[in-house]
C-alpha cells in the first residue's frame, strides 16, 4: 500500500514538473520586452544610418529637462522606431520620454 502511495506520488509529480517546463518553453516574453532592440540591432541601427544614436537623443531630452537625471535608455522597434528615455525629475517623478529616434523630435511624455 505504502509503496504504492509512494510510486503514484512521484509520478504525479514528474507529471507536474514536465506540464511546467512546457508552460515556461511556450512562454511569450511581455510585448515591451519583444519589441525593444538587442544591444546588436540598436548598434547596427545606429551604424547604418536608421536611427540616431541614444547619446543625441538624451541630449534632447536633458534641454527639456535640464535638472533631472537619466535612468535608462531603450530602443523600440515599430512602423517608427523610437527611444524610452526614462528619467527622474528634480521633484522627484519618473517620466518617460518618448522620442522619434530618426527624427529626434519628443514625441509625449508618460
Amino acid at each position: 500500500m505504502m509503496k504504492t502511495l509512494i510510486t503514484a506520488a512521484a509520478l504525479l509529480a514528474g507529471l507536474m514538473l514536465g506540464a511546467a517546463a512546457d508552460a515556461l518553453q511556450y512562454r511569450q516574453p511581455p510585448d515591451d520586452v519583444r519589441n525593444r532592440y538587442t544591444a546588436d540591432e540598436a548598434r547596427n541601427a545606429v551604424q547604418s544610418g536608421q536611427v540616431l544614436p541614444a547619446l543625441q537623443v538624451i541630449r534632447t531630452v536633458r534641454q527639456r529637462y535640464p535638472q533631472a537625471e537619466v535612468i535608462d535608455a531603450e530602443l523600440e522597434q515599430g512602423a517608427r522606431p523610437s527611444y524610452i528615455i526614462k528619467i527622474l525629475t528634480e521633484d522627484g517623478r519618473r517620466v518617460d520620454v518618448v522620442v522619434d529616434a530618426q527624427s529626434g523630435n519628443i514625441l509625449y511624455e508618460r
